[in-house]
């Protein structure tokens, strides 16, 4: 018995819960959206960059502390003509942002310092934007949700002055953005172009870093060339630091600054740059491109791929992969530089290397293969200056060699180059005599046999270095100690160099 009392008192206290949040629904909703009405275009009319702004209606709930606005539509006085509108705009904010809002009751709610959370939720549907002339497009949906800003900053904004965007950005939280159907049309100087975007994502957005960014089916197109994306992402991205961002902002490449005043902006911000790069956590951990495709005007002018990344896991250790996978570029692209390519319409390149550190030095193996040319496998260790890359070039010189090893086997790199230069008859005496002249002396008589075999019938070269002692850079390719710090083996092909020329290039 005494239970169903209870449930019959906690029955009758939630009904009279919700009728006095309904009646108190009634009162303030209407109270609060006149005052939000009132607000809104006093604060667009502050602005000086917007020219009108307006809206059907508002709504107010105050369970859930959502302020809906109808038909909204803003038309910005700079850019000129830019016209933005709005089928439903969102917005849900947490109940110390929203007493904010009240000038009576900020000095109570709003603290001195530290971080507070102004915004739950902006959600808005059925986006257009144009501009007169120039551009013209329309969003299905946008979303950004947990938002935090610096206290100070939040003040000044209701003050109705601006803080300094890198300075706002730096003590800036967003916990996700996401959005859904973008498409826009560009007029260019020769055109349109259209563009669209299936879906953007972005987390964790905190101390200048992004946790993951992600753009799909990214497209772009005009009459006469396409361009698309599947996905381009990237995790764990993060920013310089706020004094390097003020200072980049602040260099000026549009003629306006002189010579002098350009080299100093310069001079401060590569080194600011290069610490950037060099830092222990990199600049960014995951970097992806997926599925990327470009054609152009003419039938061979296609470029297309299926796989580019870049995993950066570290700086101190070392720790670094990369892999490209189908990369295919016309094979136009480099005969319009010179190399002739007879019967070759296409190159597709592959490749992958893995980074790191091993013993005090930097270990790096992987391979490159371009079809019908060849393949290199490597593995190599080496140390620089410093022990982390600073990407200088006096420290990529500098770098010392302990071992290294190279095979590489030829699918026809030999021939096609040698078609460039010589007809079949003669690029084998012509190989030979510049082997004698470049690699003379006896230290080197088992390092131009070795070669000479591979340029009579191109196949496998093996080169090894023959001691693991640190070795600088340049003198690894001095011609006079090559053949003792080298050791070079050939294994012949099924084919003559001779024969392949032939194959290439009958009329020759």
């Amino acid at each position: 018995m005494k239970y169903k009392k209870t449930i019959l008192a906690t029955t009758i206290l939630s009904a009279l819960l919700i009728l006095i949040a309904l009646g108190v629904s009634l009162v303030v909703s209407p109270m609060v959206e006149r005052k939000a009405e009132q607000l809104l275009t006093r604060y667009a009319a502050r602005v000086g960059a917007i020219e009108r702004c307006s809206f059907s209606r508002v709504e107010f709930s105050p369970l859930s502390r959502s302020l809906t606005l109808h038909d909204v539509l803003v038309i910005y006085r700079s850019p000129k003509g830019l016209r933005k509108s709005m089928d439903r705009l969102e917005i849900s904010v947490p109940l110390r942002a929203a007493a904010c809002a009240v000038p009576s009751l900020r000095p109570y709610v709003l603290p001195e310092n530290g971080s507070m959370d102004v915004c739950n939720s902006i959600t808005a549907d059925g986006v257009s934007f144009s501009m007169p002339g120039l551009l013209a497009g329309s969003l299905k949906h946008a979303a950004i949700s947990g938002v935090s800003a610096d206290a100070r900053h939040v003040r000044a904004i209701l003050d109705g002055r601006r803080p300094e965007p890198v300075d706002l950005l730096e003590h800036a939280v967003i916990d996700g953005l996401d959005a859904v159907n973008l498409r826009a049309t560009v007029q260019t100087g020769t055109g349109s172009a259209a563009c669209t975007l299936g879906a953007f994502r972005l987390r964790g957005l905190h101390d200048l870093g992004i946790e993951e960014i992600r753009f799909e089916q990214l497209n772009a197109a005009t009459n006469k060339e396409r361009a698309g994306i599947a996905l381009f992402g990237m995790d764990g991205f993060r920013a310089p630091d706020a004094a390097t961002l003020r200072l980049l902002l602040s260099v000026r490449l549009d003629g306006k600054k002189s010579p002098q005043a350009l080299d100093k902006d310069i001079e401060h911000v590569l080194p600011m740059l290069q610490q950037w790069l060099t830092a222990t956590i990199p600049p960014v951990r995951v970097l992806a491109v997926e599925k990327a495709s470009f054609r152009g005007s003419r039938p061979q002018d296609v470029m297309s791929l299926d796989l580019m990344r870049l995993d950066w896991l570290s700086n101190r250790p070392r720790e670094m992969k990369t892999a490209v996978k189908d990369l295919v570029l016309p094979a136009q692209l480099v005969e319009s530089n010179g190399l002739h390519l007879p019967g070759l319409k296409e190159l597709r390149f592959n490749g992958e290397s893995d980074t790191r550190d091993e013993d005090g030095r930097i270990r790096e193996t992987g391979y490159l293969s371009l079809a019908r040319f060849g393949q290199l496998r490597y593995n190599a260790s080496y140390a620089v200056p410093g022990g982390v890359f600073n990407f200088s070039l006096m420290q990529l010189l500098s770098m010392t060699i302990h071992d290294a090893a190279f095979s590489f086997v030829d699918q026809g790199a030999l021939a096609y180059i040698a078609l460039n230069q010589h007809d079949p008859d003669m690029a084998g005496p012509y190989f030979n005599q510049a082997l004698d002249y470049s690699f003379p002396g006896r230290d080197n008589d088992a390092l131009r046999a070795a070669l000479k075999v591979f340029t009579d019938r191109p196949g496998t070269l093996d080169i090894v270095k023959t001691t693991s002692e640190p070795t600088p850079l340049l003198r690894c390719f001095d011609v006079a100690t090559l053949g003792r710090l080298w050791r070079v083996s050939a294994t012949p092909g099924k084919e003559s160099l001779y024969d392949q020329m032939r194959r290439l290039a009958p009329a020759r």
